[in-house]
């Protein structure tokens, strides 16, 4: 029995972006994976290198063991970089006296 499954419902081109959208629903039986568990799923189902993929949601369906992903795929490295949004660092507190 498999734990996680994934299943693509939907790719489409956007050219001018030079990436895929691709929705897709997941199966899970525990919690609902990681965003990088998903990124791994979807790299090796669609046979692309998992640094082109950018993970925008994953919504879970009410009650069930179900989740709708929403991903993009870019053609290189250089245009992820340019057109996803940064992730910010977080500062590590200070000890206050």
């Amino acid at each position: 029995m498999i734990p996680v499954q994934i299943n693509v419902v939907s790719r489409q081109e956007e050219p001018l972006l030079s990436r895929t959208s691709v929705k897709a629903m997941l199966d899970f039986e525990k919690a609902t994976p990681s965003y990088a568990e998903v990124t791994a799923l979807l790299a090796s189902t669609l046979k692309v290198d998992g640094k082109l993929i950018a993970i925008r949601h994953i919504y879970n369906l009410f009650g069930a063991k179900r989740a709708e992903v929403t991903a993009y795929i870019y053609g290189n490295e250089d245009k992820k970089r340019d057109i996803e949004p940064k992730i910010k660092e977080k500062k590590e507190k200070k000890a206050s006296k």
